[in-house]
């Protein structure tokens, strides 16, 4: 028993023995590999982020609506700007104050250890006002921003590594009343960057800042990239543009490490610029070195991606000239156009005047300028502005009454010399002291066609009394009125969070009640039209509202037989063809070729509201044929133009335009949509080319 016993404890000495052997092994070994990464880590300087390339903006020949280029910027650092900022000067104060060293000795040591950087602020700029065309006062606000951006990203970390699970609207009812000591003593990456302060224009200044710089701390000459709009007002209410960073900002994509909004960037904020943002942005790369200088780890950029768009920058730039050119009848007057490609359906040009200069459009005088001109130049006439669409309506209101059996195409309802009643719509040519009946008294009398060739109000809202209210708003949805009608397509592989969910901004147009309907709408769900509401809809005055890229997309689907297509601008990958919202209105060929007859009769034939305009136009002899109607409309008043042309290879353009405050549709409208259809035939969108180079046809 007793060896068993000494066996038993000699076994527990020696295993305790192994064991703390074993234990201390570990820990030396342990503790050697602790303080080696601990030593590595010291040598591994903090993580470099490299910038991204924002995506282009590109027309339909890929020509650069906007890209970034490269700039030389005079920039300064946050370790001197944070001198002029009184919340981190309170900060520091107030962090040093103690016992042994109250407010006011604090105050007056700190003071002297400002003196330096503070001086060297004040020459930064001065340097700056005397390189760049701004004020000292437009300088200090860049640098009161830089200090707003860097003060708001430590707050912000302050308070998150503090409230992990708490939500931003938590910080935004709280952050004001953290105290400035706290925020002083957050160190970031960010503090210890150079960011853009003025742009160097020229060799000589750059050579100049170079040589000031040998005295000034604070302050370098970096490359980086600058938002560029090379067409400067074209198109300009569609492209938009790019601002700096604010406070508003930087959450969005704050989840993502390569993402998010760094002081100094730029994103967009108005337009495709600010609608495409979570394509154009791109990822910044990463790059890490150790002290001694070598590369231990690198991430590339990704490059934010292109957006390609449906329009021909040259022909929106020469259409834009048109509707602005001083020594056109309707000078003066805003205006909006579209032109589609029919076939796919695409967005040739869409102009609205006036424009505003992208290139400048950042100037803070400018840019007030602009927001509060009276003539609200950021409105994109053709599609965010509604209108009565005037007699432009009127062939959709034949193509209800004929389909719904209202009316024969022989049927004649007359327009004579005695007025209607009080409560009904009078024809124009009977304030002129005419009637259509009698114009027509040899050819037919006022049936559907010569209805169509001469804009008979008469005629229409007659037809459009005898039509179902809610058969006509139905009518009506189906060519797409009273909804928006312009998608936005957006990658398949781009994950669009809620603060991105954005849509290219349009009107919806108005029919009854101003809700937004689509043609699938029950026809029992929309609501009634009163009688007389109805009368004035035959002839597009009324509560009825179109938007100028409605009236086009809508005679676009007459162009192509009935087949509605949604009108495309930016183009898509997964629908090439344009097929996505592709339907066939349930139009017979009879009544599509009643259409035809009657405006092609507008534009060729005598008694058609726009032939004076055309009789003699050299338009007539280039391989197309066209189809037109022009449109008026009173309280307010507003001249309309549209049309389509085909030629003998297939191609066929719709045209639309409108002139706010305009006299008539065939006096200033058509002339003016002439024009446009002359910069197509030019362009090779449409008939044969002219042999030489025309000059610009005025019409009576």
């Amino acid at each position: 028993m007793y060896h068993l016993r000494l066996k038993i404890f000699i076994f527990l000495c020696i295993g305790g023995l192994v064991i703390t052997v074993g234990r201390l092994v570990t820990l030396q070994t342990f503790s050697v590999q602790q303080a080696r990464r601990e030593i590595s880590n010291l040598r591994i300087l903090p993580a470099e982020q490299r910038p991204t390339i924002r995506g282009k903006i590109l027309d339909r020949r890929e020509r650069p609506l906007a890209l970034d280029e490269p700039a030389f910027f005079l920039q300064i650092k946050y370790e001197l700007t944070r001198y002029r900022d009184r919340r981190w000067r309170e900060g520091r104060i107030r962090y040093e104050i103690s016992e042994d060293e109250p407010r006011s000795e604090v105050e007056a040591r700190l003071s002297n250890e400002w003196k330096d950087p503070i001086e060297h602020l004040n020459r930064a700029i001065e340097l700056a006002n005397l390189l760049a065309d701004m004020s000292e006062k437009d300088i200090s606000d860049e640098i009161d921003q830089i200090n707003d951006r860097l003060w708001e990203m430590a707050r912000r970390i302050w308070w998150r590594r503090r409230n992990r699970n708490k939500s931003w609207d938590d910080y935004f009812a709280t952050c004001d009343t953290i105290e400035p000591e706290k925020i002083v003593m957050i160190d970031l990456y960010e503090m210890h960057k150079s960011y853009p302060l003025i742009e160097l224009k020229n060799e000589q200044d750059l050579l100049w800042a170079q040589r000031v710089l040998v005295q000034l701390e604070g302050l370098e000459i970096k490359p980086q990239a600058k938002r560029s709009y090379p067409f400067g007002h074209a198109a300009c209410q569609l492209i938009g543009w790019v601002g700096p960073v604010n406070e508003n900002d930087m959450e969005l994509f704050e989840d993502n490490e390569y993402m998010y909004y760094l002081p100094g960037e730029v994103l967009g904020k108005f337009g495709l610029e600010w609608i495409y943002e979570p394509v154009l942005r791109g990822r910044r790369g990463e790059v890490i070195y150790d002290r001694e200088g070598n590369l231990l780890e690198k991430k590339e950029p990704e490059y934010g991606r292109n957006i390609q768009l449906t329009i021909d920058i040259e022909l929106q730039q020469k259409i834009e000239a048109l509707l602005a050119d001083p020594t056109l009848p309707h000078h003066g007057k805003l205006s909006g156009a579209v032109v589609l490609e029919a076939g796919r359906n695409e967005i040739l040009a869409i102009a609205s005047i006036p424009t505003f200069d992208l290139t400048t459009i950042r100037q803070y005088d400018y840019y007030n300028k602009i927001f509060n001109d009276p003539n609200a130049p950021m409105v994109h006439r053709a599609l965010g502005k509604n209108y009565p669409p005037g007699s432009t309506v009127k062939p959709l209101i034949l193509i209800a009454g004929l389909e719904e059996h209202k009316i024969r195409p022989d049927e004649i309802i007359h327009c004579s010399w005695q007025l209607p009643p009080e409560t009904w719509p009078r024809c124009l040519l009977q304030r002129k002291g005419g009637c259509h009946d009698n114009r027509w008294q040899y050819e037919g009398g006022n049936i559907a066609r010569n209805a169509i060739r001469g804009s008979c109000n008469v005629y229409f809202s007659r037809l459009a009394d005898r039509l179902d209210g809610q058969n006509l708003q139905q009518w009506l949805l189906r060519f797409g009125f009273g909804q928006k009608i312009l998608p936005t397509p957006m990658p398949d592989d781009i994950a669009v969070s809620a603060p991105f969910s954005r849509q290219i901004p349009q009107a919806h147009g108005n029919l009854i009640d101003g809700i937004q309907r689509s043609p699938a709408t029950d026809i029992s769900d929309l609501p009634k039209i009163p009688t007389y509401e109805k009368r004035w809809w035959g002839m597009g005055q009324g509560n009825i509202r179109v938007t100028i890229l409605q009236a086009a997309n809508a005679l676009s689907a007459i162009a192509r037989n009935g087949v509605y297509k949604s009108p495309r601008l930016v183009y898509d990958e997964q629908d090439p063809f344009n097929d996505h919202n592709r339907r066939q209105i349930p139009i017979s060929s009879e009544t599509l070729a009643i259409i035809r007859d009657g405006m092609h009769a507008v534009v060729y034939e005598s008694g058609g509201t726009a032939y004076n305009v055309f009789q003699d136009s050299d338009l007539l002899q280039r391989n197309m044929t066209l189809y037109g109607k022009t449109g008026s409309t009173e309280d307010p008043a507003h001249a309309w133009f549209e049309c389509f042309a085909e030629d003998t290879t297939g191609r066929v353009v719709v045209i639309a335009v409108l002139i706010e405050g305009g006299g008539s549709g065939s006096g200033e409208a058509a002339p003016l949509g002439k024009e446009i259809l002359r910069l197509c035939n030019e362009a090779g969108y449409i008939g044969t080319k002219p042999t030489v180079e025309p000059s610009v046809e005025l019409s009576d």
